[in-house]
């Protein structure tokens, strides 16, 4: 999926959304001694970190947060989900607020997964595990686990940075960017997410792994020699978007055309994005969207960046989310994988 790999997403712990139950109790406001305000602070119940199952097991309990963060799939979808599908179904605390088990943590992270592949949500979310496995394979182009990429799982494991690097670097060397980005970087990151849901991997080793890739393909990209004029294309993901990998694998693609790559970085307000555009100059604008940022209110946003950006600058959407707008704003072209990436910069840089 072009610019963005959803498999190397962490858990963070971010607030629960607003529509989440919350208590609150009263207190007054001391102010000038005159009269007591009334006023309210939401107070949340702690939740407990582990929960017994009904058969006896004890599991880890994640806050919607959390589960959005890691598993891709934004709070408000995962609400519908458990209307419109009666999954995944949460642990209620007294205050109403939901927890998801680990379990359930892991079989979204498949769900997403599948969902990457251009499964549809009602497929996905009607079959058991061992049919949503079925469904993954049969879409994925990446079926199976190659031994240098399980090699490579296994530097990981080991936390052995300089030892990935190397074997990396040669991979960089002997098979080309695009065969390094397809053979290498796209089947390592899925197979880390794999790991993760499949209890193989903890969250230590996906930190790891992203940070030794991102300062490889930032280090690849510099010694890149760029055009004196080649076209400035905008790197950036919207707000509370903060995986950033997929950034730094397109901008790579879009160097090695010949470009400018400047990445603005993730999270970025979209006022911030319009006038950095501006200001350097840019031909075009590159937004990269997870599963978690992907619907309406990403539709919204990608027409007001849209409306701020003069007419001459072009803006392109590509990640996992990117399915997931269907409305598609005008004047905003989607891109489904980093070869669509390449064919939408052809004529940027002829022109």
């Amino acid at each position: 999926m072009a610019f963005q790999n959803d498999e190397g997403s962490q858990p963070a712990g971010p607030a629960e959304q607003p529509s989440e139950p919350e208590r609150q109790s009263p207190a007054m406001s001391e102010g000038d001694g005159s009269r007591g305000t009334a006023e309210f602070r939401r107070t949340e119940e702690p939740a407990p970190r582990e929960w017994t199952l009904p058969d006896g097991r004890h599991t880890s309990l994640h806050s919607i947060g959390e589960v959005a963060e890691a598993s891709g799939i934004s709070p408000d979808t995962l609400r519908v989900w458990e209307r419109r599908y009666g999954r995944p179904e949460p642990v209620r605390l007294p205050s109403g607020h939901r927890r998801y088990t680990g379990e359930q943590l892991r079989w979204l992270r498949r769900i997403a997964e599948a969902l990457a592949l251009g499964i549809r949500p009602q497929a996905a979310l009607r079959v058991g595990d061992e049919e949503l496995e079925r469904l993954i394979l049969q879409n994925s182009r990446i079926k199976e686990l190659s031994p240098e990429v399980a090699g490579l799982i296994e530097l990981v494991r080991e936390f052995r940075g300089d030892a990935m690097t190397e074997r990396l670097l040669n991979d960089w060397h002997r098979l080309g960017a695009r065969g390094f980005i397809d053979q290498r970087v796209a089947p390592l990151l899925i197979h880390i997410g794999r790991g993760w849901a499949d209890g193989k991997l903890d969250v230590r080793h996906e930190h790891f792994a992203s940070e030794i890739l991102t300062d490889l393909l930032r280090s690849l990209r510099a010694g890149i020699a760029s055009p004196a004029e080649g076209p400035v294309v905008l790197f950036a993901t919207l707000r509370n978007e903060q995986h950033g990998l997929g950034l730094q694998m397109a901008a790579l693609v879009a160097s090695l055309r010949g470009a400018t790559a400047r990445i603005l970085g993730t999270d970025t307000p979209l006022e911030e994005i319009a006038l950095a555009a501006q200001e350097l100059g840019a031909r075009a604008v590159a937004i990269s969207v997870s599963l978690a940022q992907g619907g309406v209110e990403t539709d919204r946003a990608l027409s007001e960046l849209r409306r701020r950006l003069p007419e001459d600058i072009a803006l392109v959407v590509g990640g996992a989310g990117a399915r997931g707008i269907r409305r598609g704003p005008r004047g905003v072209d989607f891109v489904d994988d980093f070869a669509a990436f390449e064919r939408w910069l052809g004529p940027l840089l002829e022109a």
